[in-house]
């Protein structure tokens, strides 16, 4: 009998790359030898799913990926969450263990604490201790089994923990190495493949739909190359499955972390600008270095915290070289995802590699436009628009789908809920409605009190069913009715006398990706008050989770609204009682901007929500006299003709 050689831990880490001193204070009690995740060798066996009990089981008695066998405990330590969330497609690199650390070394401010969600996998069944305790500007976890488990089972739940629920990503992707985490970020059903080896399969299936492969030392395999920061290459075929055509293309954006949450209104600071430093870039602030960035150019939600306060980014101009070029583009594209705004004279190959719509943004944004804060939160949503819509994980994977001829699931149907008292309100509703771009949307509009045969309803381009209710009927009983006869996975109510702009649903269910969040909505920050002709800006801090947001702005999942059990059967406060149903059932609720809605006010005896017109005065940040619309609400001329005060 061979005794198997055991070691006390074994520790690796990802993303410390601009900041190694900070890896050596980290964890207490651990010398090292660190291992850098991204460098472990891939198992020559096929990656089992993380959520698949009786493989897990039997992966547990697996030897450490470096060849020294059975190990008692296993250290992940990441800079950041989005490292964490980097380190899960890397899932099938980690031994198993009695023992699993995580160390976060910082986390940004609206951050969770790193509890584990427990999927019904092998691992928790063995969980005899766990501490999460808060060190410095991290966090760390200490979890003890009785038996080995996968370490990267307990990465992957403890990340679903912080991020919420993950949505199923499509395709399943087959990825080379620690070299392509930044492609399939927080995905742990993802299959790794050794260096120019076929894609292992699954059980009774292809290992994967779409496989990525990266660079050979001697030259280009005959597939899909991913190099530090770009995809080139052609047709692969591994496992009898196909990859993608894809060229010069930049590593995906992950919306969980590079977004616009946190973002501030009225920064503090002025402009910062970003230069080469040493073997990546730094981003400084006169003599302050705010953040160091390795040389692909990757960002964290970490470093995106710390220049919250910055009122704008200046980039130098073109770079020698397509990978210097490459990486000032992954940084442009990231900041603008997180709604920073950056000023950036024309360069070709960058703006080559960021595409048309998002290099158009950079060319509005001025020196003028961000000294006004309006303005640069108007250049800020255009950029985060064009960023994440271009570059998004879950964007970017749908067209390499579509580009490797494989089917892709329907974009989400959303079903708007248009409830009115008032026949003559229909009209202006619907084409509130009918303006709507970037969405999959169907019109149901709930008559209360009246017959269609009273309401002059418009044609529009998206079906529309009409329910029919008498006035007697409580409110929230009609918009149920409404929800009943709707087919979309989204349900977004809306009020019949606001105004929208064109991307408003564009804009929620953008927010819903990146914030995860059951419940979304705007900020009723513009209100005209129509007896006083006045535009009011309000003091509403956006871009967070909050318990509350504009009842007229509001888009739940299908599966949140059935969980808080619809709206209440109630004439009045109905936006208010699911708002709070969301959260007793454990869902959460994210407000976005609020610059694609304006709240029209009238007395307070014309509206469910009893506020009087005078309440508004209480506290507000800007005012102009009549109705005046921001940028992005777009083509408002003839409404201001149409307002009667």
């Amino acid at each position: 009998m061979t005794r198997t050689a055991t070691r006390s831990a074994w520790g690796t880490w990802i993303g410390f790359e601009s900041c190694p001193a900070l890896l050596g204070r980290l964890v207490e009690g651990f010398a090292g030898p660190w291992i850098p995740l991204e460098d472990v060798p891939v198992p020559g066996m096929p990656v089992v799913p993380a959520n698949d009990a009786d493989a897990a089981q039997g992966a547990a008695q697996g030897a450490a990926p470096d060849g020294t066998g059975a190990i008692r405990c296993v250290l992940l330590a990441a800079r950041s969450p989005a490292d964490l969330r980097r380190a899960v497609p890397l899932r099938g690199l980690l031994p198993a263990a009695t023992r699993v650390r995580i160390a976060v070394a910082d986390v940004p401010s609206w951050a969770a604490q790193p509890l584990p969600v427990a999927a019904p996998g092998a691992c928790w069944r063995h969980l005899t201790e766990m501490r999460v305790a808060r060190r410095g500007r991290g966090w760390h976890l200490d979890a003890a089994f009785t038996e080995p488990v996968p370490a990267g089972d307990v990465v992957a739940h403890v990340v679903n923990g912080l991020f919420g629920g993950c949505e199923a990503a499509t395709p399943v992707a087959g990825l080379e190495g620690g070299a392509t985490a930044d492609w399939r970020p927080g995905d742990p059903n993802v299959t790794l493949s050794q260096p120019g080896g076929p894609v292992p399969d699954r059980r009774d299936a292809p290992g994967c739909d779409l496989p990525l492969r990266r660079a050979e030392p001697d030259g280009p395999v005959a597939g899909s190359v991913v190099t530090d920061a770009v995809v080139t290459g052609a047709v692969f075929t591994g496992s009898g499955v196909a990859g993608a055509v894809v060229d010069g293309l930049l590593p995906p954006l992950d919306e969980a972390v590079v977004n616009p949450i946190g973002f501030r209104r009225n920064p503090a600071q002025g402009i910062a600008a970003l230069a080469a430093h040493r073997e990546g870039f730094a981003v400084t602030l006169g003599a302050d270095r705010l953040v160091r960035l390795p040389a692909s150019g990757r960002v964290t939600d970490v470093d995106i915290a710390r220049l919250r306060d910055v009122r704008g980014i200046e980039v130098p101009g073109p770079q020698a070289g397509e990978g210097r070029a490459n990486g000032v583009a992954r940084v442009v594209a990231a900041l603008s995802a997180a709604g920073i705004p950056v000023l950036a004279a024309p360069d070709p190959a960058r703006d080559r590699a960021l595409g048309p719509a998002l290099a158009a943004a950079l060319a509005a944004v001025t020196g003028e436009a961000l000294a006004s804060d309006l303005r640069r939160e108007e250049l800020s949503i255009r950029l985060r628009r064009a960023a994440l819509r271009e570059h998004g994980a879950a964007a970017r994977w749908r067209r390499l789908a579509l580009s490797a001829g494989l089917p892709v699931p329907p974009d989400p149907r959303v079903s708007i809920l248009l409830c009115t008292r008032r026949p003559e309100m229909v009209p202006f509703a619907v084409e509130q409605m009918e303006r709507q771009r970037g969405v999959s949307a169907e019109l149901i509009v709930g008559l209360h009190g009246f017959t269609a045969r009273e309401a002059a309803i418009p044609r529009t381009r998206s079906p529309i069913t009409v329910i029919e209710a008498p006035a007697a009927t409580p409110f929230g009983e009609v918009l149920n009715r409404m929800a009943a006869a709707a087919s979309g996975s989204y349900l977004a109510k809306v009020d019949d006398d606001d105004w929208y702009g064109p991307d408003h649903l564009a804009d929620l269910l953008l927010a819903r990706r990146y914030s995860g969040a059951d419940l979304v909505g705007s900020a009723a920050e513009f209100v005209y008050l129509e007896p006083l002709d006045v535009t009011i800006r309000r003091c509403i801090g956006t871009e967070r989770f909050v318990p509350l947001v504009a009842g007229g702005t509001m888009l739940v999942t299908r599966a949140a609204f059935e969980a808080a059990g619809g709206f209440r059967p109630l004439a009045r406060t109905v936006d208010g009682q699911l708002l709070q149903a969301v959260e007793a059932v454990g869902g959460r609720i994210y407000r976005t901007h609020g610059l694609g809605y304006v709240l029209r006010r009238r007395s307070a005896y014309g509206h469910t929500w009893r506020q009087p017109v005078q309440s508004f005065l209480a506290s507000y940040q800007e005012q102009w006299r009549g109705l005046v619309f921001n940028e992005l609400m777009e083509d408002g001329a003839r409404w201001r003709a149409d307002v009667r005060t």
